[in-house]
């Protein structure tokens, strides 16, 4: 049976996400929470699949509940899904690369894309259990760039130049798709496709950006995302 806790404090949305998870799967265990105080008794002694958390917890102490959450949290072993309906992308970018979560999803959100992680999550534990090894060496065929390693199934997924490059799992499939159209334009409707929730050119511009710094704060030289003016981006392979 899959485990799965949600720590969100506007009681509806709690319950909204709840029902995601139970008709995806019935057989499921939810653990609800509505406070900062009560999820982290929970997470420090229970083993869950997924926890799904909201950035903001309330007023106070849990204003910025969620972060204390992934603070607290071992991401390699347990997949963090951050859910916040902040407006603020440059904010958001910012939090996300400091909490080293999951992945993220821009309130509202639709029912289908919420499923849609929780399958990913349950696929990941399922590849832990079974300590499978799915990583994927850039060979200048399926991976377009020798300085690349991308591990599909491990939190500890993309290395360049042997270093980890801290990206959530959207962020991970846009490499993807750049990567495996090197030097080639992918536009911005193919890029929308890996993007869950906030699918416009502002919100892929937020993830781009990301992507880059992450890459720079491993290597200050790293230059291989371009931009083709109203078109897309594409992967600049040597």
């Amino acid at each position: 049976m899959y485990r799965f806790a949600i720590i969100e404090d506007l009681t509806p949305t709690n319950d909204e996400f709840k029902g995601f998870l139970l008709k995806s799967r019935p057989d499921c265990s939810v653990k609800q929470f509505f406070s900062f105080d009560t999820a982290i008794v929970a997470i420090k002694n229970e083993e869950f699949d997924l926890i799904v958390s909201d950035i903001d917890l309330g007023a106070d102490t849990d204003k910025m509940g969620g972060v204390k959450i992934a603070k607290a949290l071992d991401s390699q072993k347990t997949p963090l899904l951050i859910v916040s309906g902040s407006p603020q992308p440059e904010i958001q970018r910012e939090v996300f690369r400091a909490l080293d979560a999951w992945d993220y999803l821009q309130k509202p959100i639709t029912e289908a894309d919420f499923i849609t992680q929780v399958k990913r999550a349950i696929a990941f534990r399922t590849v832990q259990a079974q300590k499978q090894d799915a990583t994927v060496r850039s060979d200048g065929a399926s991976i377009a760039d020798a300085d690349l390693v991308i591990n599909y199934q491990s939190r500890n997924v993309v290395k360049w130049k042997n270093q980890r490059v801290n990206l959530s799992i959207t962020q991970i499939r846009l490499v993807q798709e750049m990567v495996s159209s090197k030097n080639n334009t992918v536009s911005f409707a193919q890029l929308f496709e890996q993007i869950d929730t906030g699918r416009n050119k502002e919100n892929l511009r937020v993830h781009i950006a990301a992507i880059r710094d992450a890459f720079k704060d491993v290597d200050s030289t790293f230059d291989r995302i371009k931009t083709t003016p109203m078109i897309g981006y594409f992967w600049r392979a040597d």
